[in-house]
């Protein structure tokens, strides 16, 4: 089988000469428009070397290691023994007239033993306070104070008074008094006229204090 070709017989266009001529002038004309390159001339002469100085590297800084100091180790140094605190009693000095005596054995050191003697305590003494005397018990109310008794004011007076060995008031003291009238009447019939029976210690008569209360009251 045989093929031909379509373009064989064909003629080549004009448009396409002309494109290709002048692409071609202008290759050629930037071609002749490049600047020339000059070619050095080859050097015959002689070459002359010198030796250019050269500045010697800095020497690398060595860091001193400080010397290791060594240090003495403390030493710890043990506590010193507590010292022993030995108790010696002392001496027994024999009194004349007394014996000796072991209290854990109950003897005197020359095998004898010695009974024990029981300590006696004289017991604490009775003592009985004193008391009114009953039979001078309608002496015992002081007069009513006239400028109170007008007033018409009552009032309590409290006392200390001192009972003496033979039943007597020896002093008297003020505790409280609504007023004066009240107290001055108390004391004149507390030294005058009251009467009590003394107190004592194992039955005999002892001076002892008392605190008493005198009422002042209008009976209607």
């Amino acid at each position: 089988m045989s093929y031909v070709s379509a373009y064989e017989n064909k003629t080549p266009r004009s448009k396409g000469v002309i494109m290709a001529a002048v692409v071609h002038a202008v290759i050629i004309g930037g071609v002749i428009a490049m600047p020339g390159i000059e070619i050095p001339e080859r050097f015959e002469g002689p070459i002359f070397a010198f030796p250019v100085p050269v500045d010697k590297p800095p020497e690398p800084i060595v860091e001193e290691t400080p010397p290791e100091v060594k240090t003495a180790r403390p030493t710890v140094q043990a506590p010193p023994d507590k010292p022993r605190i030995e108790l010696t009693p002392p001496p027994i000095v024999p009194i004349e007239g007394y014996a000796r005596i072991d209290l854990a054995t109950g003897s005197d050191g020359t095998g004898d033993e010695i009974p024990f003697q029981a300590i006696e305590v004289e017991p604490d003494p009775v003592i009985v306070a004193a008391t009114l005397n009953q039979r001078y018990a309608s002496h015992f109310q002081p007069a009513y104070p006239t400028g109170q008794l007008r007033l018409e004011r009552e009032g309590e007076v409290s006392v200390r008074v001192l009972v003496g060995t033979d039943g007597r008031v020896k002093n008297i003291e003020l505790i409280d008094s609504p007023h004066a009238d009240f107290w001055t009447a108390t004391r004149k019939q507390a030294l005058s006229k009251w009467r009590f029976t003394p107190a004592t210690s194992d039955g005999k008569p002892i001076e002892s204090w008392m605190t008493l209360k005198v009422r002042f009251e209008i009976n209607s």
